[in-house]
């Protein structure tokens, strides 16, 4: 009896981290960026589009559109419309090596650069054909951007609390199911045990 009401409190105890990891990521806007185009080669123009940006243009920066990492090269900006909303066209870089790129669409404030809640919105872009260069310029850029691979999270620790989160209400939510069948399961060998 006792494990069964362990079981039953970790089960219940799971749903809170998993409830505030929802919550906080329900409440939050988070900027959106998508490419015209998947593939691209150097020196190629592709249109991008995104939401969720803040129109506030005396208190937070334009949103600077940076290649392949939160600090690298600006190589755009846009003004976000009365929505939130920004369109703009930006170029491949002609010394861009056959890869997979990361684009940022990264916007600060004012007073004090750090980010705007939500952002960066971000898009991948795949590059074919040859670069102008031989050698790409990514593997150390100015700003110290550096290059990014698909599916390396570029400054990614901002989802690291809500993993976490996640992570624990999932291992308390195994945990207390194991211990409840397990006392149902031995409730139910009693009479056979002769207990």
């Amino acid at each position: 009896m006792r494990r069964r009401r362990v079981g039953f409190l970790l089960i219940f105890g799971a749903l809170v981290p998993l409830a505030v990891a929802a919550t906080a990521w329900a409440c939050g806007s988070l900027a959106t960026l998508k490419s015209g185009t998947s593939v691209a080669s150097p020196n190629e123009s592709i249109t991008l589009t995104g939401g969720n940006y803040s129109n506030d243009t005396v208190n937070n920066t334009p949103v600077q559109i940076r290649w392949n990492s939160r600090t690298g090269p600006v190589i755009e900006t846009a003004i976000p419309n009365a929505g939130g909303f920004i369109t703009t066209d930006i170029q491949v870089p002609a010394n861009a090596s056959p890869d997979w790129y990361v684009v940022n669409a990264t916007q600060n404030k004012v007073s004090d650069g750090t980010p705007v809640a939500g952002t960066p919105g971000r898009t991948t872009l795949r590059v074919q054909g040859a670069a102008a260069g031989a050698a790409s310029p990514w593997a150390s850029t100015p700003g110290g951007g550096a290059a990014v691979k698909v599916g390396s999270p570029p400054g990614g620790t901002a989802l690291m609390p809500a993993l976490l989160g996640v992570v624990l209400s999932l291992g308390l939510l195994g945990t207390g199911l194991t211990l409840v069948s397990r006392s149902r399961a031995r409730r139910a060998n009693r009479p056979l045990l002769g207990v």
